[in-house]
């Protein structure tokens, strides 16, 4: 029988697969949750921007289409502008895009906000 050792406790066991990588089934659940959570924790603080961002861009349009405001009322709620996760052409303008939202800088410092 061949022997492998178990990536989550440094243990040597026999493998009763020849693809088996970890002792059971216990080790291998705790070892990917693990993983998850270093994942998640990784990327914690930008979701957490990008959804209070969302969440602003939803406040603001009230279920309007499109909305103009000031950089300086977005500022007040409490937006980020350096957090987006993406960004379009649309009309040959580039915009900025936080999911199913985007904001397009106008004139004047004001900003035009659609839904996607």
């Amino acid at each position: 029988m061949e022997t492998a050792t178990d990536p989550l406790t440094g243990e040597t066991f026999y493998k009763k697969r020849n693809n088996q990588v970890f002792a059971n089934r216990k080790n291998q659940i705790k070892y990917n949750n693990m993983k998850a959570l270093k994942k998640r924790k990784s990327t914690a603080n930008i979701n957490r921007v990008l959804d209070k961002n969302r969440t602003i861009l939803i406040s603001i349009l009230e279920g309007k289409t499109e909305v103009s405001k000031s950089y300086d009322f977005l500022l007040g709620t409490g937006f980020h502008f350096g957090c987006s996760t993406h960004s379009i052409k649309r009309e040959n303008n580039k915009w900025i895009c936080i999911y199913d939202y985007g904001y397009m800088l106008t004139a004047d410092k004001t900003f035009r906000i659609i839904k996607l």
